[in-house]
């Protein structure tokens, strides 16, 4: 059986504003991410693929996290608004469901591809050693 799980996250990362040592000069950079894993447990292998980032722009961030209620049960892990709806509310013309299309140019679709496209090569490599291919 041939398994592969799909997982959108975000990632934060943190930077400084300056050479400053103080925390207070950090700042946050969201980006969506999604990670791909292959299972083939009959051949034992296990692949992982992630897509480009995709960045959120830091007033997205801030308006799904103000839409968030303090008591929201899932704040640990995530936000009650997605980035599409915050995306959405900001510019009307651009759906919730295609947002990476308004911000980098390309759909969603495309880039889960590009990604898919990466885990087959390597599942492929895996399977056919490079060394018998030639």
């Amino acid at each position: 059986m041939l398994c592969l799980i799909f997982t959108p996250a975000a990632l934060c990362w943190w930077a400084k504003k300056n050479n400053s040592n103080s925390n207070s000069n950090l700042y946050c950079r969201w980006y969506d991410v999604s990670c791909l894993l292959l299972k083939d447990p009959r051949h034992g292998v296990e692949l992982t693929a992630f897509s480009q980032a995709t960045p959120v722009p830091p007033e997205c961030i801030c308006a799904a996290q103000d839409a968030t209620p303090s008591d929201y049960p899932l704040r640990w892990s995530g936000l009650a608004m997605t980035v599409g709806q915050a995306i959405e509310q900001r510019v009307p013309h651009v759906d919730h469901t295609n947002w990476h299309q308004y911000i980098v140019g390309m759909s969603r679709g495309e880039i889960l591809l590009s990604a898919a496209r990466a885990l087959a090569g390597q599942y492929r490599a895996r399977l056919v050693p490079y060394d018998s291919i030639l």
